[in-house]
């Protein structure tokens, strides 16, 4: 059974439209029992009516947080390199933020997100 989109959806009628112009795309999540979030998987879940107008001509930067270390990252490398060779964009950048449950860790990868994005002003 097919459902219908909302005409008030934000996704259809926001976020896709800035996305398909964009030429940097920033990809955020959480670690979540080694995937990615619900939230960012649904919106990259939409791309698929609009592959045509996302593959290439784009560069993507990666954030991921993790409450553990960094071996935890193994599965989201994976699954990000793999996502951005389909859609055919330029890794652009990535920020792994283990541990982030400690402040003084957190406060370092929040600094190394920033130097990455003075790199696009």
């Amino acid at each position: 059974m097919e459902v219908a989109v909302r005409p008030d959806d934000v996704v259809e009628n926001e976020v896709l439209p800035k996305l398909i112009e964009a030429d940097l795309v920033v990809l955020v999540t959480s670690l979540y029992y080694y995937g990615i979030n619900a939230t960012l998987k649904a919106v990259i879940d939409r791309f698929y009516a609009y592959n045509h107008e996302l593959h290439g001509g784009k560069q993507a930067v990666t954030l991921i947080s993790v409450y553990g270390d960094d071996s935890a990252f193994a599965s989201m490398k994976l699954y990000f390199k793999q996502l951005l060779d389909y859609m055919r964009w330029q890794p652009a950048g990535t920020v792994l933020a283990s541990d982030s449950w400690n402040g003084r860790q957190l406060a370092k990868h929040v600094q190394e997100a920033a130097e990455l994005g003075h790199q696009f002003k």
